[in-house]
């Protein structure tokens, strides 16, 4: 499984495909993202990002734990 940031939210999303679409400029790679709330994108390859990695007390970089563990839950 591929993942990034949400541009909206900043929560996990996952790529769920990939494209390339033609420009002016030329082909250009193109994804569409999903996701934990239900946001989703369809940009450019190139403006992907990736979450930041688990650590291992359980935090987030750059989160603590609590705000990581406070966030609501998808129902």
């Amino acid at each position: 499984m591929d993942t990034t940031s949400c541009p909206e939210c900043g929560a996990v999303a996952e790529v769920q495909w990939r494209d390339v679409l033609e420009s002016t400029d030329g082909p250009v790679e193109h994804a569409k993202v999903l996701c934990l709330h239900r946001h989703w994108f369809l940009l450019p390859v190139a403006s992907l990002v990736r979450p930041p990695a688990p650590q291992p007390d359980g935090s987030v970089a750059g989160l603590t734990a609590r705000a990581v563990h406070s966030r609501p839950r998808p129902r």
